[in-house]
Formats: C-alpha cells, sequence, structure tokens
C-alpha cells in the first residue's frame, strides 16, 4: 500500500453532527482496507474564492495508507456528498514524515507579526518623496 494525504474542505456552515458524520465514515472506511497514520482538524478558514457561494470551509487532513479500490471508493464517495466543498487525493514518497501541525490562519491576526507594519513598507514610506 502507499502513502497518500487526503486535504478535504468540508462546508463550515454545516451543522457539527452533519460534518462529525462525514469525518466519521472517511476514518471507517480508511481503517477497514488500510491503514490511517494521522489526521489533523485543521479548522475554519476563509476560502481563497468562493466554492459553491460559501465563502469559508473547514479543513482536515488525513495521512494514509491504502491501495487504489479504497481511493476509488473514497473518491467516488466524497464526490456525492454533500458539504464536502473540496477534496484532493496526493500519493507521497515512501518515507515521508507525518505532516506538521497546521499554521495558524495568517487573516486571523493571530500571526506573530500583529498589526506591526513590514520591514518593506517601511523601506518604501522612508524612500517616498517628500509630499509639498
Amino acid at each position: 500500500m502507499a502513502l497518500y494525504d487526503l486535504m478535504l474542505i468540508l462546508d463550515a456552515e454545516a451543522p457539527d453532527e452533519r460534518r462529525t458524520e462525514i469525518l466519521d465514515g472517511i476514518r471507517q472506511a480508511i481503517e477497514a482496507d488500510g491503514a490511517l497514520v494521522e489526521s489533523q482538524d485543521w479548522g475554519a478558514r476563509h476560502l481563497a474564492f468562493e466554492i459553491g457561494g460559501r465563502e469559508d470551509g473547514a479543513y482536515h487532513l488525513f495521512q494514509l495508507e491504502a491501495a487504489p479500490p479504497l481511493l476509488e471508493r473514497l473518491g467516488r464517495t466524497l464526490r456525492i456528498t454533500d458539504d464536502v466543498l473540496r477534496f484532493r487525493l496526493i500519493r507521497l514518497k515512501p518515507g515521508q514524515p507525518t505532516p506538521p501541525a497546521p499554521r495558524p490562519d495568517a487573516r486571523s491576526g493571530d500571526d506573530e507579526h500583529g498589526d506591526a507594519p513590514s520591514p518593506v513598507a517601511a523601506r518604501a514610506a522612508a524612500d517616498a518623496p517628500a509630499r509639498r
């Protein structure tokens, strides 16, 4: 069996029970015919562009070992499941480490720089001609 990442974006506006039901179904399918290596909940994040009129998505990452029949079944199931906005299965190279912890959403203002101006912006302001 090969190693894969499954990145999943669920509708952030769906009820928690529905999202849990979808995630449990994925876990059960993986554990029945493959091996679940890692599972991470990346939380709700703003999408780069709207998908189906939705601006936010709940991101989840699964790292799994699977054979082609399991991948086909997962793909078929996820394509027809309501509240799944997008998913992507990516084959990893052998020996790939487990995925790192998710980064905090840069739009939330929780990054290490806060509201401090970037050095580039400060330098550009210093180099700008004086207004008259």
